[in-house]
């Protein structure tokens, strides 16, 4: 938060305050903590660390962060000094924390000297400015710093574990570090309020600034966050985004009745159906009108009797908008967790049925995937009145082979003839597997048995074209034997009627000499 009256809000911040499962005692995160101090100075002076691109988002950052100080400051003066929301701090930390740590330094002395300009521009003297500048500098980097080495980099908001220690260690911890320093060198220059009211104004903008703006300007940077405003989605992220508005709009216009509770079941419509992105995005437009309403002297608040309550009433909107904070983003989270959890056992189902249909050999589907393959094939012919062909395959003398070549060569043989019979069947839109050790099948949907004699030609020629040596075939070669059977189902025949007569067809081409096709 910022200085820019004497009872406007600033925010500073250090690192006490941390949490009781993120201690810093031991050797371990103080070592952590030098060696990323030593990444973040060396690193900033590197000429690789400053592309064009990185520069000019820089340049860009710290006009943002000018323009947001104003902005904040602007709106402190719009309602009495009290700064409601402080923009600057949650987007420079949102901006810097996304980027290579290498470039984290500049980012910090941009946002230093953005917040300065600002407040002199404004009219501050620059002791008064530059003094709070540095106090929300520390908010910034201490949330850095400390996140990075308790949490880890880059930092994800969508787990619970990262977002509760963002909540405790940037929100709570670092915005109250930040106000007091702030408070305190406000008072050193200005006459002001008592320095815990001064520090309570403050410390609730920045908690605010911090809480929402930061982990909003992480998740637009994501391309994900950008997902529930696809044209398809965009009519329901809408429709679900305007319940709360328009319950905040019916609740801030009512002056007579404290209706504020009704915006909690809005909340968690948001949190089910837009999870955490689509959360942060409701908190921060609730909190904009909230207290623009109470500014304004609409609403609830307006309740709470007497004469310059001003100040009082924004307090308890800033402190309505920090409950629903600390009470939403865990929940939304908590969902999301939920649906990356069920998504992943969804995947690993979907992994595992699918290695439980395939041959790890070859990667043709295996004999129960061809089973059930052939029964769906056999009863759409049989209600279609369509001819269904099977061709079946056994790779000739691949005993002796195998004793030749070995069983790494044996193997390597399968997998070469399973790519030849996998492409010539997807060129007729056929469904080749692998149903025994050396014996393979092909499925041929509504092809007559003209065309599936044809097929099984070619596989046959194509094997003997990869000229694999067999000394135990009469001609040198690797070749192969296949059967083929085709039917128009009738009533009470079965696909296994059509695997006994692609067999028997099998059988009499092996009978008659191999490395050909018989028909049955």
């Amino acid at each position: 938060m910022e200085i820019i009256s004497p009872s406007s809000a600033s925010t500073s911040q250090d690192q006490s305050l941390s949490p009781p499962h993120l201690s810093v005692s031991g050797s371990k995160p103080q070592t952590e903590m030098v060696a990323l101090l030593g990444e973040i100075w060396q690193g900033c002076w590197r000429s690789d660390s400053w592309p064009g691109a990185a520069a000019i988002r820089l340049a860009s950052v710290f006009t943002l962060a000018a323009v947001s100080s104003w902005m904040g400051i602007v709106l402190s003066h719009q309602s009495e000094g009290i700064a409601t929301i402080w923009l600057s701090n949650g987007i420079v930390f949102g901006l810097l924390i996304t980027q290579p740590k290498r470039r984290w330094l500049a980012y910090f002395i941009a946002g230093l000297t953005a917040d300065t300009l600002a407040d002199v521009l404004w009219g501050d003297p620059f002791r008064l400015a530059f003094g709070v500048s540095l106090a929300n500098s520390f908010e910034v980097v201490a949330s850095s710093l400390l996140l990075t080495v308790w949490l880890g980099w880059p930092l994800d908001l969508s787990k619970r574990r990262s977002l509760v220690g963002f909540l405790l260690v940037s929100v709570v911890g670092a915005a109250a570090l930040t106000s007091a320093l702030g408070a305190s060198w406000t008072l050193l220059f200005v006459p002001g309020p008592p320095w815990w009211q001064m520090f309570r104004t403050w410390y609730l903008g920045d908690l605010l600034g911090m809480a929402i703006l930061a982990p909003l300007i992480i998740m637009v940077q994501r391309p994900a966050f950008f997902s529930m405003f696809e044209r398809s989605r965009l009519p329901h992220t809408l429709l679900v985004l305007c319940a709360p508005v328009v319950i905040t709009v019916l609740v801030f216009t009512n002056s007579r009745d404290p209706l504020i509770f009704f915006l909690f079941p809005a909340f968690l419509l948001v949190a089910f159906r837009l999870g955490l992105p689509g959360t942060v995005v409701n908190i921060l437009l609730v909190t904009l009108m909230a207290i623009g309403f109470t500014v304004k002297g609409h609403g609830p608040l307006m309740l709470i009797a007497g004469e310059h309550m001003l100040l009082h009433r924004i307090v308890i909107a800033q402190i309505f908008a920090a409950v629903a904070i600390f009470t939403m983003f865990p929940v939304a989270a908590l969902l999301e967790e939920k649906e990356d959890l069920k998504n992943s056992l969804a995947a690993s189902e979907a992994k595992f049925r699918n290695l439980a249909l395939v041959d790890a050999l070859t990667g043709l589907p295996n004999r129960r995937a061809f089973n059930l393959q052939l029964e769906s094939a056999w009863t759409d012919a049989l209600a279609d009145g369509e001819l269904v062909a099977l061709l079946l395959l056994d790779v000739d003398q691949f005993k002796q082979y195998n004793d030749v070549a070995g069983h790494v060569g044996g193997d390597a043989c399968l997998r070469s003839i399973a790519e030849v019979i996998a492409a010539i069947a997807e060129t007729v839109n056929g469904i080749a597997a692998r149903i025994g050790g050396e014996e393979f099948a092909v499925i041929l949907p509504r092809i007559p048995q003209a065309r599936a004699r044809e097929v099984a030609e070619e596989i046959r020629h194509a094997v003997a074209d990869l000229a694999l040596l067999n000394p135990a075939s009469p001609c040198g070669i690797q070749t192969v034997s296949l059967g083929v059977a085709v039917r128009v189902p009738l009533n009470g025949q079965n696909s296994i009627d059509l695997m006994r007569w692609a067999d028997q067809a099998l059988y009499s081409a092996k009978l008659s000499g191999r490395n050909q096709v018989a028909c049955g």
